[in-house]
């Protein structure tokens, strides 16, 4: 993970404004992983960070990332790379097309990146995508940090989960060792 830290420093190196977009499906075991990502860091929003959980429809928060005129936007993903589970990789925006299945999102990826090209053209897009382990849904359903939040509170925040994340362990030891990388990348960039 330290050759990803390193990476994403190059990629992140004089950005002045960052949204980090978490795409996935949080019912689906480890296309959440991206979501869980992306709402472990929601506090760390500021003027220069925006973490924004678009769930399976990226499209719907397209504005988020107009109104915000983010210089970068880093996409969180599952991908389909042949390399075991667990895998991390920057994928550049070119390969987006080819290596993210259509799955889990309403409309593909690499469209709503380029809807986004056109209103912000100088955006640097790319992504963390992360071999998943399980792809399978689960039956047990319950409120992601059920005593921290309220149904209003969930309903009212479109980047909260509603659901409590079910990741493989593969893919939540990764998710959490990314967590801190961008937490890292924030003081020092």
């Amino acid at each position: 993970m330290k050759e990803m830290f390193e990476k994403l420093l190059i990629r992140l190196k004089g950005a002045t404004k960052v949204v980090f977009m978490g795409v996935g499906e949080e019912k689906l075991r480890d296309d959440a992983v991206s979501i869980y990502i992306v709402s472990e860091l929601l506090s760390y929003s500021n003027e220069k960070y925006q973490f924004i959980n678009a769930g399976i429809d990226p499209m719907s928060r397209i504005e988020d990332v107009v109104d915000f005129q983010a210089s970068h936007l880093v996409l969180i993903d599952t991908c389909t790379l042949n390399q075991p589970p667990g895998t991390v990789a920057i994928i550049e925006r070119e390969n987006i097309q080819e290596l993210v299945p259509i799955s889990s999102h309403t409309i593909p990826i690499h469209i709503v990146v380029d809807l986004l090209l056109e209103r912000l053209s100088d955006l640097e897009v790319f992504m963390i995508g992360i071999v998943p382990e399980s792809l399978e849904g689960f039956t047990e359903l319950s409120f992601y940090k059920e005593d921290e939040y309220t149904l209003e509170e969930r309903s009212e925040n479109e980047d909260l989960p509603f659901f409590k994340f079910n990741l493989s362990p593969t893919i939540q030891k990764v998710a959490d060792q990314i967590i801190n990388i961008i937490k890292e990348i924030i003081q020092k960039i």
